[in-house]
C-alpha cells in the first residue's frame, strides 16, 4: 500500500508516509484506516510526509479531487488541527503551495504549514 501511518505519543499525532505511485482512491482508502485506529482522536495534528512522493506524476484532476474527498471526513475528523506538509523536492513544494491555497478557499480550518524535513514538521506540531 502507498500510504501508511503510525501514531506518535507525546506530542500526540498521527504521521502519514506515502510514496509513488499512488491513486486518489488508494488514498482515500488509507486515510479511511486512521478512523479505526483506537489512538485516533478528533482534529489529531498530522504531518504527511510526501518526501517519497513524485507530485509531478500525479495528475492535476487528482490533486484537485483531494480537497472536496477529504472533507467529507470532517464530521469524524475535525476540521481544526494542525497539518504540516514535507517535501524535500522544490517542484512538490511549489505544487503543495497551491494546494493549500485551495484548502484555504474551501473554507477550511485546517491550519496548515509546509516544510522541507519531518523534524521541522515536528517541532511546530509539538509546539
Amino acid at each position: 500500500m502507498p500510504i501508511s501511518f503510525k501514531m506518535n505519543a507525546d506530542p500526540k499525532f498521527v504521521a502519514f508516509e506515502m510514496a509513488s505511485p499512488i491513486t486518489v482512491d488508494e488514498f482515500m482508502v488509507g486515510y479511511k484506516t486512521l478512523f479505526s485506529d483506537p489512538s485516533f482522536e478528533f482534529n489529531l495534528p498530522v504531518i504527511w510526509d510526501l518526501s517519497n512522493l513524485d507530485l509531478t506524476q500525479i495528475p492535476i484532476g487528482d490533486v484537485r479531487q483531494l480537497p472536496p474527498r477529504i472533507k467529507e471526513f470532517t464530521k469524524d475528523r475535525g476540521d481544526n488541527y494542525k497539518a504540516a506538509l514535507v517535501t524535500t523536492r522544490t517542484m512538490d513544494y511549489q505544487l503543495l503551495r497551491m494546494y493549500i491555497t485551495i484548502v484555504k478557499l474551501l473554507g477550511r480550518k485546517v491550519h496548515l504549514r509546509l516544510f522541507p524535513t519531518v523534524a521541522e514538521a515536528h517541532s511546530w506540531i509539538a509546539k
